[in-house]
């Protein structure tokens, strides 16, 4: 590598780097010399070079020791995953006086009909937020518990969910997601396995392989305030009685994770009222990555719910003989 380096001079380094817009076109310009190949990631590493060593009289030293040893200290360094890889990375404004909320989708094995089901309750309601319970993903191949055989590997799963979510994404570029058991998965396993967290990618890097979803944010807990000035929070879910949670947690509390319950409940004290939503999903119950549910006597409850001005809403998604949506949109 060093080399390398030596067969071109600083200038020419410095007047690629000033005249193209990142480490790809510099690397290509230099390239164009013909004194050898270079490519984005040696370019990167040149440019910390002219960045990083000591100047004698405006122009950078020829040499790389330090930086070398810099590099080598950095790479005995552990990532750790933290909240902020999980951050949407574009600014958005909050508004949560019609908020749309999506339950578990388990993608790929979601209803065919979702995002259509979805779209019509956006036009209907024009949500000014969107909110996604977790369970965006299904990862049945990557299972706690036994797999079917009969359904698709790991890869070609992750595959056919990126589909959808890429749609939903475009339908929605900015939205508020829970982490979840089924969306977690991957870093579950890995934590099982004792996989140190470098090795792993963030759920963008995962869902969005080409650098879309910089609108979408997971967090364990959403948690804003309403219009009439009540706090809401939206999680995957609870530990223990929703409603009791909601008392010690002073606010209203909305869920997924129970594809068996569709329902509001309110309860009140001398001083409060507050509520829990528990919002269905919108599975695929004839997909055999549900089979494991065929003998529970609380069978799926498909549909989505919102909150309008600081009322929550329960939105079914009704369906026909052959388990289409019948189009209609009850509750709005």
């Amino acid at each position: 590598m060093s080399k390398l380096r030596k067969l071109f001079t600083n200038t020419e380094v410095f007047n690629a780097i000033d005249s193209t817009k990142n480490d790809r076109q510099a690397a290509a310009q230099l390239s164009t010399i013909g004194r050898g190949e270079i490519s984005k990631q040696l370019m990167r590493y040149w440019r910390r070079q002219l960045t990083e060593i000591t100047k004698k009289n405006g122009e950078p030293l020829n040499g790389s020791g330090s930086l070398d040893r810099k590099i080598r200290n950095e790479e005995i360094t552990l990532r750790n995953r933290t909240i902020n890889d999980d951050d949407r990375t574009c600014k958005s404004k909050e508004n949560n006086r019609r908020i749309l909320i999506i339950p578990d989708q388990h993608a790929p094995y979601h209803h065919q009909d979702a995002l259509e089901f979805l779209i019509a309750v956006a036009a209907k309601i024009k949500p000014t937020r969107v909110v996604n319970l977790g369970d965006e993903t299904d990862g049945h191949a990557l299972s706690m518990h036994d797999s079917d055989p009969s359904l698709d590997s790991a890869g070609v799963e992750l595959s056919k969910a990126r589909e959808f979510i890429g749609a939903m994404e475009r339908i929605f570029p900015v939205m508020d997601i829970c982490h979840s058991n089924h969306g977690s998965l991957v870093y579950r396993r890995a934590f099982k396995s004792g996989i140190p967290a470098e090795y792993i990618k963030s759920y963008r890097e995962i869902l969005f392989p080409s650098g879309k979803g910089q609108g979408w944010e997971w967090k364990d807990k959403h948690r804003i305030t309403l219009p009439n000035g009540e706090d809401v929070i939206f999680q995957h879910q609870s530990a223990g009685d929703t409603l009791n949670n909601a008392g010690h947690e002073r606010a209203s509390i909305v869920e997924g994770h129970e594809h068996g319950k569709f329902e509001i409940q309110y309860r009140s004290s001398t001083t409060a009222l507050y509520w829990s939503l528990i919002s269905g999903c919108l599975i695929d119950p004839k997909a055999l990555a549900f089979a494991y549910g065929k003998l529970f006597p609380k069978k799926p409850l498909l549909g989505c719910s919102v909150i309008i001005d600081s009322i929550p809403r329960l939105i079914p998604m009704e369906l026909d003989e052959r388990g289409r949506w019948t189009g209609k949109l009850n509750g709005l």
